[in-house]
């Protein structure tokens, strides 16, 4: 509740850009613009309120780069965490930096990225997900064809009466009945990790953060590997073959849950927030059990049962007490797991995952400016006029390039070589390396001329391509020097270009960085072009030798 006195403080106006500034790692950084005419609103405790000069910044335009930022992993190094969770501070956010073009050009911007959205991509995946659900009520309701009961008559009947004498079942039941049994009757709530099977302290274990689990696909997409020593006490051990059901709000509304496979030397350990489920494997499937807390009515008791309050209630281990669930017997499981693979949500999420990837491409040629070079060209004389406006209102004028470097790329041959040993020299760089890096490969996109002051200054603190290195506190000296490691390291290309000097009449020579030429599914082409580029120079030295010689 929002008292009258603070109404208008926390009151959301149309245009207010809402940044999500505290929840779990995948969900901070989220952006919207609030567009709501009708009714007052408020926003949480767990977000921060941009109300943005109109005369600057398009709303949509701020709420696409503070999004960008998180994504692109720029915000999220900024971040405080503390178990699952993550923040970003108002100061924090304050330190960030807007490329600004003219309001036209944010125009443009909005609107060829708005005709990119994804929304027909999720709202076809959410009809699929639907008719998924229809189908997993369907099948665990016991609507097995009669088919295949039929030709599966002996099997089931003989696992039925297994199944029967392990729950102690007598009396006037049919064997091909479902019981319906309590479901800790068939599985073990948050077991504890068996003595026998602890790690060594150096030893790798496999890490599940709540941001692996994938909730579409109900699997661990993007588990980690830490040292048994970091994890074994705060977090929640688990085994082969067990489920994790998220128990914290919105996580388990969102139906995050996924089987542990693949777990080094068989054990894992992953977030506080997870209620592990260890299926009796002599009485039911992993995959049952699975597509079983993952149905919406289980989801929406499970929500029932919160407690707490604010932003992190959760599902008490009392409440899998009260639940009970219908039992087929192990081949008829087997029938259903099998029969709902063939709705499984895979090619929907592969293709949102392609259009994410696109839609991320799209946004970063948007906001480094390539993508309305053409654009800008067709309608300079009024984006002149409005970045005149612009600087008024700011009282300074936008950097301007000073100097461009033009390279030739020589041509590119594939080897297809393995590069174990470049891996680990990536591996062992320090986060202000690694940003470094990826300036130059990304954002930089070509040679950075280290002994033109201009150039290089651009290049430390120009927003459109150093917002990787806002943070460090790093000066120009410490970019020189994390640039001349990495080409120590073979990473990036140290080189000489020719430039000439008017007052003087003779060509300098000066040092630059470039990255290393790369094929886009990362096998190795012609990487070592030194030869080329001496070549070049020599050719270059010649070409003003020869006015001397006549």
């Amino acid at each position: 509740m929002v008292a009258d006195g603070d109404l208008e403080r926390y009151r959301l106006l149309p245009g207010d850009v809402v940044f999500n500034n505290t929840n779990s790692e995948e969900w901070v950084g989220k952006t919207a613009v609030f567009d709501q005419h009708d009714g007052v609103f408020v926003y949480s405790n767990h977000m921060t309120r941009i109300r943005v000069i109109r005369e600057l910044v398009l709303p949509e335009f701020l709420a696409t780069f503070l999004h960008y930022l998180w994504s692109a992993g720029y915000a999220r190094n900024r971040a405080k965490r503390w178990v699952s969770q993550a923040a970003i501070d108002g100061p924090t956010l304050l330190k960030f930096k807007l490329p600004l073009p003219p309001l036209p050009e944010q125009q443009r911007i909005v609107e060829v990225l708005q005709a990119a959205d994804l929304k027909p991509f999720h709202e076809a995946a959410e009809k699929a997900d639907l008719l998924r659900e229809m189908a997993a009520g369907a099948s665990l309701s016991g609507r097995i064809p009669e088919a295949w009961h039929d030709a599966n008559i002996t099997e089931v009947r003989e696992a039925s009466l297994l199944r029967n004498k392990i729950l102690g079942i007598e009396g006037e039941t049919t064997d091909l009945d479902w019981p319906i049994v309590p479901l800790l009757a068939v599985c073990t709530l948050n077991p504890k990790l068996h003595p026998d099977v602890r790690p060594a302290a150096d030893a790798p274990v496999t890490f599940v953060p709540m941001a692996a689990v994938d909730e579409r696909l109900a699997a661990i997409t993007a588990p980690e590997v830490r040292n048994y020593a970091e994890v074994q006490k705060g977090y929640t051990p688990f085994a082969e073959g067990d489920v994790l059901f998220a128990k914290v709000t919105p996580c388990m509304e969102n139906g995050k849950a996924a089987i542990a496979s693949d777990l080094i030397g068989g054990v894992g350990f992953g977030s506080t927030e997870f209620h592990v489920l260890r299926p009796d494997t002599r009485l039911i499937l992993a995959e049952y059990l699975l597509h079983f807390v993952r149905q919406r009515h289980f989801r929406e008791q499970a929500k029932a049962a919160f407690v707490g309050t604010g932003g992190l209630q959760r599902v008490p281990p009392d409440f899998f007490k009260r639940v009970k669930l219908p039992l087929p017997s192990l081949p008829e499981q087997r029938r259903i797991v099998e029969s709902l693979r063939h709705v499984a949500p895979q090619p929907f999420r592969s293709a949102i995952e392609q259009a994410k990837r696109l839609q991320s491409a799209l946004i970063t040629e948007a906001l480094s400016g390539r993508l309305t070079a053409a654009w800008r060209e067709q309608h300079a004389q009024a984006l002149a006029e409005a970045a005149r406006e612009r600087d008024a209102r700011l009282g300074a004028p936008a950097p301007q390039v000073m100097v461009h470097i033009t390279e030739h790329a020589p041509t590119e041959r594939r080897t297809d070589l393995a590069r174990p040993r470049r891996q680990a020299l990536i591996e062992q760089l320090s986060s202000f390396q690694h940003e470094v890096w990826n300036t130059l490969r990304f954002e930089w996109r070509g040679a950075v001329l280290a002994d033109d002051p201009a150039a290089f200054e651009e290049f430390c603190t120009s927003p459109q391509t150093a917002w990787r290195l806002e943070g460090f506190a790093a000066g120009r000296e410490e970019v020189r020097r994390a640039l001349e490691q990495l080409a120590a390291m073979g990473l990036i290309r140290k080189m000489s270009l020719p430039r000439p000097n008017p007052n003087t009449g003779r060509t300098e020579y000066l040092t630059a960085f470039r990255p290393l030429r790369e094929a886009d599914d990362g096998s190795r082409p012609e990487e070592d072009t030194a030869l080329a580029d001496a070549e070049r120079l020599a050719r270059e030295l010649e070409r003003r030798r020869a006015p001397e010689a006549r």
